[in-house]
């Protein structure tokens, strides 16, 4: 039997990772009336922290990561003077941001600002047949059903929802009698220790992904696990340029170096790397990816003992022949590989999964509706101050605070015609002027930032300055500077250069002068 309950709430987020928790900890503050019902489907908040292997740690410095009210990395003199720790060379583990989040979220409930719904399900096929803002969930196993009427708006934070190996299995086939197992279930056993332990440090092991679990899984089987870097193969489907950890790059300098080199990312790539800001596995080889990874100079080294690396597209199927031996197949177009072990002692590492780069519809604007919202990355990652930012332009929103006039210039510079009969409303001006994070034009999320210099206020000093009280914003960093007119000055002079539009740069001229207080910042 199910029981229905009827509930009632300004805002109805679905997901509490770290994209929907930043984006209610601004809304919260800016919007501290505002009454908001959170759901996940898992038990804790989290997000894909929650199962994640328990080896895993933030790539990024935790200063810039989290929530904007509340320090990750904790007290600095503590830091410092107990664990000889400089605040910025902190990078959280799973147990720290989990115990984070969830006290950020106890403390929500407790203030009668949040509820929280875990082991919940957001019913999307159940669309809304009218503007009334009802809305339904339901708990995972079906005991209860909710009908919620939201006043305000429904925000879907499910787009950027990181798919991890523990609940994504490999995508190809795998015969019988062959070992794989994910990072979670080789930090459980290796947790167990005694028999299990020693039946593990005899393997071979063939780790398969070379994003951020691969590298952590390389690093934890050397460095915790004592396996020989003789006895661990790479299946790496493309190389990837990495951010030093150890160096002063961050990835606001990725679209002004791209911008110098006219878009040519192998040149911009080359001359980070040329700076000491960019590292890659073999300088033989041109990598063909760049999805912003920090890796830190010690587990850089460790990753360059691996030698055994097979660079051979992706994976398609593995076998195992009469012999008792491992061969891993790339489709046509590769030779297959022998693994150099026989079956009973090669454990293959899934470390496959997409991450954050799911391939779920992102169609739809985020600003979709007045009465409905995607989240979704503005810039460059750490992720949690996009959502930072989404709130603030929300609560901008709400209070009436936004500069619409300049809003409007900036839309029909554009091209954008008012509809018949009406003028734009300030949600036609967001969907039209806020865009997702556009990867494969790097200057989208220039555009994006002197965008909100521009309208969050009337006064662009207004945003910069919260910019710089945000701990999540890389501009929080003492003696950094946003060079917004610089950068839309450059992007003016370089226009169709560099892949904009007449229409872009007629915007940016309009651009330019609203955010002229900023000169010099």
């Amino acid at each position: 039997m199910t029981i229905t309950k009827e509930l009632e709430c300004d805002y109805l987020i679905v997901g509490a990772g770290s994209s929907p928790l930043a984006f209610v900890d601004t809304l919260l503050t800016e919007l501290p009336k505002s009454k908001v019902i959170l759901i996940d489907k898992k038990g804790a908040p989290g997000g894909h922290w929650v199962d994640a292997y328990g080896f895993v740690r933030l790539h990024q410095p935790s200063i810039v990561y989290g929530i904007s009210s509340k320090q990750l990395e904790g007290n600095w003199l503590k830091l410092m003077f107990a664990k000889f720790m400089l605040p910025w060379a902190h990078r959280a583990s799973k147990k720290e941001l989990l115990t984070y989040y969830g006290s950020f979220v106890d403390e929500k409930v407790a203030s009668k600002q949040l509820q929280f719904y875990p082991h919940s399900v957001y019913d999307f096929d159940k669309k809304e047949r009218t503007d009334n803002g009802i809305h339904y969930f339901s708990s995972v196993d079906g005991s209860v059903s909710y009908k919620v009427k939201v006043n305000s708006k429904f925000i879907d934070g499910t787009q950027g929802e990181c798919t991890i190996p523990y609940d994504s299995p490999l995508q190809f086939p795998v015969d019988e009698g062959v070992r794989v197992m994910t990072p979670n279930q080789i930090y459980d056993a290796v947790q167990e220790k005694g028999d299990t332990k020693r039946a593990l440090v005899k393997n071979k092991y063939v780790v398969l992904g070379a994003g951020k679990t691969g590298m952590d899984c390389i690093v934890y089987l050397q460095r915790e696990m004592k396996i020989d870097p003789s006895n661990i193969a790479w299946v790496i489907s493309n190389d990837v340029w990495m951010f030093n950890g150890g160096a002063s790059g961050n990835p606001m300098e990725w679209p002004k170096v791209m911008a110098e080199h006219n878009n040519d990312i192998n040149k911009a790539s080359l001359a980070m790397e040329k700076q000491g800001k960019f590292v890659r596995l073999d300088e033989t080889i041109l990598p063909t990816q760049f999805r912003f990874p920090v890796i830190q100079p010690g587990d850089f080294k460790l990753l360059k003992k691996v030698k055994t690396i097979i660079r051979r597209g992706r994976a398609t199927v593995i076998r195992r022949n009469y012999k008792y031996e491992v061969v891993v197949e790339f489709g046509g177009n590769h030779s297959p590989w022998d693994a150099f072990a026989p079956v009973e002692n090669c454990v293959f590492v899934h470390a496959t999964s997409p991450g954050p780069f799911n391939n779920k519809d992102t169609s739809e604007p985020i600003f979709e509706s007045s009465k409905k919202m995607n989240l979704d990355l503005l810039f460059a990652p750490p992720v949690p101050f996009s959502m930072s930012c989404l709130a603030k332009i929300e609560a901008a929103r709400v209070k009436g605070t936004l500069n619409t006039d300049a809003m409007r210039r900036l839309a029909l510079a554009l091209g954008e015609e008012k509809s018949e009969g009406r003028d734009f409303t300030d949600d036609d001006l967001l969907k039209i002027l806020i865009q997702r994070a556009n990867f494969d034009n790097v200057h989208s999320t220039t555009i994006t930032l002197a965008m909100m210099f521009a309208i969050v206020d009337r006064d662009p000093m207004v945003p910069y300055k919260w910019m710089k009280e945000n701990r999540l914003c890389l501009l929080s960093i003492p003696g950094a500077k946003a060079e917004s007119c610089d950068d839309v000055r450059m992007l003016r002079s370089k226009g169709t250069t560099l892949g904009l539009t007449e229409k872009d740069v007629r915007m940016l001229e309009i651009l330019g002068k609203l955010i002229k207080p900023l000169e010099g910042m």
